[in-house]
């Protein structure tokens, strides 16, 4: 399959943070590192916002499922 999707990157304190958007479903925070929590702080972003889910996850939690897009 193909995708494609825009992606903001930025560092803070050595931890990667992501902004993504696909097609279909609501723009997304991505953060990865050694001090995650700590930078949802930083942030100030909600933590009961926050998943471990993977991008097909995503997608089905708005009833998409990407190997029905022939597009």
């Amino acid at each position: 399959g193909y995708q494609e999707n825009k992606r903001t990157q930025y560092i803070l304190n050595g931890v990667e943070i992501d902004i993504d958007s696909w097609p279909m479903i609501s723009t997304y925070v991505e953060i990865e590192g050694k001090n995650e929590m700590s930078t949802l702080e930083i942030l100030e972003l909600p933590k009961d916002k926050v998943t471990t889910l993977d991008v097909d996850s995503v997608y089905k939690k708005y009833e998409i499922d990407l190997k029905d897009i022939k597009v």
